[in-house]
């Protein structure tokens, strides 16, 4: 649904900028008038264009951030796990093992 209001707000736009430069080129003014609200337009254009592309710079930056900090939550989880069971290893290994006992008769006294 989304997809649909952001492809209608790009034509739009496109059609608004489009519209402009056509009322501007065919408006019965003197060359230097049209350059003028040419510039203006296309000053007023980049403006648009350079907020948008902060806009999605600091979305992306953030997403990026995001992400990384969700890495490195797993892999010190993941690092914990695997000192874990590397402790549980090193203490199983240093348990003696129980020797086989005989039992002890009279004659062992």
């Amino acid at each position: 649904m989304s997809g649909s209001g952001d492809s209608f707000f790009k034509g739009f736009i496109f059609g608004g900028i489009i519209g402009s430069i056509a009322g501007v080129l065919l408006a019965p003014k003197s060359g230097r008038e049209t350059r003028e609200e040419l510039s203006e337009e296309a000053e007023k254009i980049f403006e648009h264009t350079k907020s948008d592309l902060e806009n999605a710079r600091k979305a992306a930056i953030r997403s990026f951030e995001e992400g990384r900090d969700r890495i490195i939550e797993k892999m010190k989880t993941a690092k914990s796990e695997v000192e874990e069971e590397v402790e549980d290893a090193a203490s199983e290994e240093e348990k003696p093992e129980k020797k086989d006992r005989k039992p002890r008769t009279k004659r062992d006294k």
